[in-house]
C-alpha cells in the first residue's frame, strides 16, 4: 500500500510558540476510534483554541497599549463639593391636597365635587352626633351625681310673713233715697236701666235675701228726702230712708288693710255730706271740706300695692275717686260732678256690703 499523504498541517503560533494542530490529530489517532470521545474532544480543543486566541490578543494588547497617566499636581486645596439633594416639598396634606390629587385623575371635576361633598356631610354628621351624645351624657351624669344642695338662707335675708290681722268694721248708717225692693236681682235691674234712660244713675245692693235699688246718699235724712223730692220731679218714684250696715270682724288683713277697713266708715260719712250738699247745689261747708281732706291724705298714704283684698281694693278706689270729684265741684261748682260723687258713693256702699257678708274673703 502506498503511504498516505502527508497531511497539511496548521500552525498557530500563539506567544512566540508554534502549535501545530496536527499533533492533536495524531494523538488522536494513537488513540483507539471512538466517535463520540472524538466528537467530544473536538469540542474541548476548539474550546480551549478561542479561549488561547481571546487571552493571547489580550496579553498582545496589554503589551502594546500604551497609558497615559495624569501628572500628579501638588494643589492641595483642591475644594470638595457636594451635590445637595432638591429640597423636598412640604407634605401638603388634607383636603385641598386630596381634592387636586382627584382633579388630576377625574379631568372634569364632576365626581370630586360629589366626593367632597359627601365627605363634608358625613363628617358634618358625625360631628353633631357626637357632640349630642356628649351633651347628653353630661346632662344625665349632672343630675344623677350631683347631690342635692341644701342650703338654709342666713336669717338676715330671711323675710318672715306679716302676722295676719284682724279688722272690726263698725256699724255704718247711711241715708239714701231708695227707688225699690226687689225679691231678685234681674227686676232690679230693669228698674236701674229704666233710671238710666232717664239720666239718673241708680246701684242695686244685695242684702240677705232681698236686692235693695239706691238712687243717691246724705249725711242726714233731711238732706235725703230733699234729693228724694228733685228726683221725684224727674218721674221717678223714690222714699228716702235709713240703712244700717251691720258691722263685722274680717279676719286675715295685713296691717295696712286693717287700717284701710276700720278708717272706711268715717270717711264715708264726711264725703256723703259733703255730696248732699253738692247735689243741692249749695256750697260744701268748710268742716265739712278739712275732714274730707284729712281722711283722703291718711287713705293716700297707705301703699296701693299693700291692699290685696279685692273688697278693699274697689272701697280705696270709691273713696278717692269720689273725694277728687267733692274737690273738683268746690273749684268749678258744676253739676256734672256733684252727679259723680254719687256714683262713686253708691259704688262705696255695695262693695262695703260684700266685704260685710264675705267676711273678708
Amino acid at each position: 500500500m502506498d503511504k498516505p499523504k502527508s497531511e497539511k498541517t496548521i500552525t498557530i503560533k500563539i506567544n512566540g510558540k508554534d502549535r501545530p494542530f496536527q499533533e492533536k490529530k495524531e494523538e488522536m489517532q494513537e488513540k483507539g476510534w471512538n466517535p463520540r470521545q472524538l466528537d467530544r474532544q473536538k469540542k474541548q480543543e476548539q474550546t480551549e483554541f478561542f479561549a488561547s486566541i481571546q487571552t493571547a490578543a489580550g496579553k498582545e494588547a496589554d503589551d502594546s497599549f500604551d497609558w497615559i497617566l495624569p501628572e500628579e499636581t501638588e494643589d492641595a486645596n483642591i475644594k470638595e463639593y457636594k451635590i445637595a439633594a432638591p429640597p423636598k416639598s412640604p407634605a401638603k396634606n388634607g383636603l385641598s391636597t386630596l381634592s387636586k390629587k382627584f382633579q388630576g385623575r377625574n379631568k372634569q371635576g364632576f365626581l370630586t365635587s360629589i366626593f367632597v361633598a359627601v365627605f363634608f356631610a358625613v363628617l358634618l354628621g358625625t360631628s353633631f352626633g357626637f357632640i349630642m351624645l356628649k351633651l347628653v351624657f353630661t346632662d344625665q351624669s349632672a343630675e344623677t351625681v350631683a347631690p342635692p344642695i341644701n342650703e338654709t338662707p342666713a336669717a338676715s335675708n330671711q323675710k318672715t310673713p306679716a302676722a295676719a290681722a284682724t279688722a272690726t268694721l263698725e256699724a255704718l248708717t247711711a241715708y239714701v233715697v231708695q227707688g225699690g225692693v226687689f225679691s231678685n236681682s234681674e227686676a232690679a235691674q230693669q228698674i236701674q236701666e229704666a233710671n238710666s234712660q232717664k239720666g239718673v244713675y241708680s246701684q242695686s245692693i244685695k242684702m240677705g235675701e232681698q236686692t235693695f235699688l239706691f238712687l243717691g246718699v246724705s249725711g242726714s235724712l233731711d238732706q235725703a228726702k230733699k234729693i228724694g223730692a228733685d228726683l221725684k220731679s224727674k218721674g221717678i218714684d223714690v222714699f228716702a230712708k235709713e240703712v244700717a250696715f251691720e258691722g263685722n270682724t274680717i279676719e286675715g288683713l295685713n296691717a295696712e288693710e286693717k287700717k284701710l277697713a276700720e278708717n272706711a266708715s268715717a270717711f264715708y260719712q264726711s264725703l256723703s255730706a259733703g255730696a248732699a250738699s253738692a247735689f243741692l247745689g249749695s256750697s260744701i261747708p268748710p268742716e265739712t271740706a278739712e275732714e274730707i281732706k284729712n281722711h283722703s291724705k291718711a287713705v293716700n298714704d297707705l301703699p296701693a300695692g299693700q291692699i290685696e283684698n279685692k273688697s278693699l281694693i274697689s272701697i280705696r278706689e270709691e273713696l278717692l275717686d269720689a273725694s277728687k270729684r267733692i274737690e273738683t265741684y268746690q273749684q268749678a261748682g258744676d253739676s256734672a260732678s256733684a252727679g259723680k260723687i254719687q256714683e262713686h258713693l253708691l259704688a262705696f256702699l255695695a262693695a262695703y256690703q260684700f266685704l260685710l257678708e264675705s267676711d273678708g274673703q
